[in-house]
């Protein structure tokens, strides 16, 4: 990617290549993820991520049981 930038609405992340590409993002469904990490990673994997799993998948985050019983 050669450039990054907001939309002023702040719900949009657009990038672009150098050659013309431009893939547009609606990080408000990234943060809607990130604030539902727990119920998402429990939905997505049918039984949760154990600590490995955790670790590979979402390194930056300290580790949660994804689908308490």
């Amino acid at each position: 990617m050669n450039a990054v930038a907001f939309a002023p609405d702040g719900r949009t992340l657009a990038a672009g290549n150098a050659d013309g590409t431009v893939v547009f993002w609606i990080i408000s469904d990234l943060n809607q993820l990130r604030d539902h990490v727990v119920e998402r990673a429990c939905s997505i994997t049918r039984g949760g991520l154990d600590r490995t799993g955790w670790k590979r998948y979402l390194p930056d985050l300290p580790y949660q049981d994804t689908c308490p019983t």
